[in-house]
């Protein structure tokens, strides 16, 4: 036996109740009460269903490329901190050791000269120029010479004196990197270990604060209520739609609801306080705010300020100046 097909009119009248019922039910689960604040998604979507996926792909490629821009002029301005900061310790590295081998070279064929010494020649040779001209010598003739004269004292002070000039000139450039200096004015120099201290300060204060910590909870949470928020609104639309018997319009609404969820998701929803009129963005998963921006663009921005950088811009400003509280406005 063959079974009969409803007719077209008939399936049409299959939808439309089965729309009321799913109506009916959305209402009877949601009875009246207060409902949240007015809310617009990204000041463009006033009702349910009007975001479609094409305005979804649309403006996550425009968030997308924006944080592209913002992310290549923080990471630059990081490259950039980065060789400030470690190109100055292989300077100065580069330049103890210069000075380390002059040193050998002067120990060994040169020698120098000052004030409190006077003439220190080299161990084999030396030619120097002091306020009595030029003179050329040898240490280790020098302390030959007051041997074979039998002056035990004498010999002592030119190998006293060459040891401590040789230490100041040639261990000194070796060590002076890992030293704190402090000089005669009163000035003092970190060494190495005591920038890469400090370094590691820096990166502590700029990274591991309350206000940081706040960023990344507000980050993390914001898509999720994001989407929440946009889901919730027009579940209320629609409900309402089904109830006032608007099918057409609701079902348009409802099958329109998971691009406009899954936009609040990655682009963020906009609340709108009924008191005073300001808005509170909650960020989605692409846009300025996002945890994407936080790692790409505002981390790298904190970081190379922590190297001394100066890296302030309108364009890659910390997060936590831009992104408000989740919950200001809410109640």
């Amino acid at each position: 036996m063959q079974l009969a097909l409803p007719s077209d009119s008939s399936r049409r009248r299959l939808v439309i109740a089965g729309a009321a019922l799913i109506g009916a039910s959305l209402f009877a689960t949601n009875p009246a009460r207060p409902t949240l604040p007015e809310v617009q998604h990204r000041a463009v979507q006033l009702t349910a269903g009007e975001e479609t996926w094409s305005q979804v792909v649309a403006e996550s490629e425009t968030n997308l490329q924006t944080i592209e821009g913002e992310a290549a002029t923080a990471n630059s301005d990081l490259s950039s901190a980065f060789s400030t900061e470690f190109g100055g310790f292989g300077n100065q590295i580069t330049s103890d050791f210069a000075d380390f081998e002059t040193g050998v070279q002067q120990a060994i064929s040169g020698g120098w000269y000052g004030d409190d010494d006077g003439y220190v020649f080299g161990l084999f040779q030396g030619s120097l120029a002091g306020p009595n001209g030029i003179e050329t010598g040898s240490t280790l003739q020098e302390i030959s010479t007051a041997l074979d004269q039998g002056n035990l004292f004498n010999a002592f002070s030119y190998f006293d004196t060459f040891s401590l000039e040789a230490f100041d000139h040639i261990v000194q450039p070796v060590i002076e990197p890992f030293l704190t200096d402090t000089s005669d004015s009163g000035v003092t120099s970190l060494p190495i270990p005591g920038e890469l201290l400090q370094l590691a300060t820096n990166v502590y204060d700029q990274f591991l604060s309350y206000d940081n910590v706040v960023t990344l909870g507000n980050a993390g949470l914001a898509p999720v209520l994001s989407a929440a928020f946009a889901l919730t609104r027009d579940l209320d639309t629609i409900g309402t739609e089904f109830s006032s018997g608007d099918y057409t319009q609701g079902l348009s609404d409802l099958s329109n609801l998971s691009s406009d969820v899954t936009g609040a998701l990655l682009n963020g929803f906009v609340q709108t306080n009924p008191v005073d009129g300001d808005s509170a963005p909650f960020t989605g998963l692409l846009n300025t705010g996002s945890v994407l921006y936080e790692l790409l663009v505002d981390g790298p921005t904190q970081l190379a300020t922590a190297l001394g950088e100066s890296t302030a811009s309108a364009s890659a400003e910390s997060v936590s100046t831009a992104l408000p509280d989740l919950f200001t406005g809410l109640f």
